[in-house]
């Protein structure tokens, strides 16, 4: 009963993860999209060069939300250390 118990506690957490994480995704995003955009004024891009630089970074963002949160789970160790002398 006690397993059943810590699944669920254990998957509310990873749902809790996914949504601070999918906020944060979209947080940066914003961010990233703005200083894009303000980088593109100052710098003169013309309008053909914006619509280019504009997919790119929209093609990012989707690259992040889908490897992110495998990229930032803990590595696993390549073995394991026995207690056994």
């Amino acid at each position: 009963m006690e397993k059943h118990a810590m699944k669920g506690r254990k998957s509310h957490r990873q749902v809790l993860h996914k949504i601070d994480l999918d906020q944060m995704l979209e947080i940066l995003s914003a961010f990233d999209r703005g200083v894009v955009e303000l980088s593109m004024g100052l710098y003169n891009v013309s309008r053909h060069d914006r619509m280019l630089m504009r997919q790119q970074n929209r093609r990012l963002h989707r690259a992040l939300r889908k490897c992110l949160p495998r990229l930032l789970k803990p590595p696993q160790p390549l073995f394991e250390l026995s207690d056994s002398v």
